[in-house]
């Protein structure tokens, strides 16, 4: 309803609009009149657009259209900071201990810049903290990855390297195994294993099933 996500539609007679004049809520309606701002995000992105109608043929005139302007930038403006927020949740770090010596760190969403220095603020205090030898990435809920993430985590593994921790790739699906192959990372220093049960296999432990 609005042209290319960005401009308003003003339409002062359904019934006489080349694009309306055929549709069924016109013929439904009788007659009528539109005004379609979009509300977008900053980036320029398109969340939906900010509708006014009439059951009459209306001219719109400056100061409505400014002010369903005002009222799509306001709207865009809370749904900004709703999306913020949600990103400040997926961003958190969340280290969850399983014994006294190993952690697990699983990761959701993307291991950009930002996130990447979270995760080794995060594993680097709390490591100290309780005396970790091992932590498992876990990278089952990773939504993607590429050559930037993959160079992040190498920075996380050589920061735990320096408190003598040692970082175990866990959950790695096979997509994202190729991409990493592809990526040319090097990844020779890690220990990568295809899921939370080979991992502690590897350090010493076993998960026991209780069959009651």
């Amino acid at each position: 309803m609005v042209r290319a996500g960005r401009e308003p539609l003003i339409i002062d007679d359904l019934t006489t609009n080349s694009f309306t004049k055929d549709m069924e809520v016109t013929k439904s309606l009788g007659g009528g009149s539109l005004v379609g701002v979009p509300i977008n995000f900053r980036n320029g992105d398109n969340f939906g657009t900010l509708c006014a109608m009439d059951s009459r043929a209306y001219h719109f005139e400056d100061d409505h259209i400014a002010l369903m302007k005002s009222m799509a930038n306001l709207l865009g403006n809370v749904l900004e900071l709703e999306k913020a927020h949600s990103s400040i949740e997926t961003l958190s770090v969340p280290l969850v201990p399983i014994s006294s010596e190993v952690a697990i760190l699983p990761i959701i969403g993307e291991v950009d810049e930002e996130r990447t220095e979270r995760i080794i603020e995060t594993a680097l205090t709390q490591s100290v903290k309780k005396n970790l030898e091992y932590i498992l990435l876990d990278l089952s809920g990773l939504s993607d990855i590429d050559e930037n993430n993959m160079s992040n985590l190498l920075k996380i593994s050589k920061s735990l390297d320096l408190v003598g921790v040692h970082m175990i790739i866990t959950g790695i699906r096979p997509q994202l195994a190729m991409k990493a192959v592809q990526s040319n990372s090097d990844f020779e220093n890690i220990e990568v294993s295809a899921n939370l049960g080979q991992a502690l296999d590897y350090i010493g432990y076993q998960l026991i099933k209780n069959d009651d």
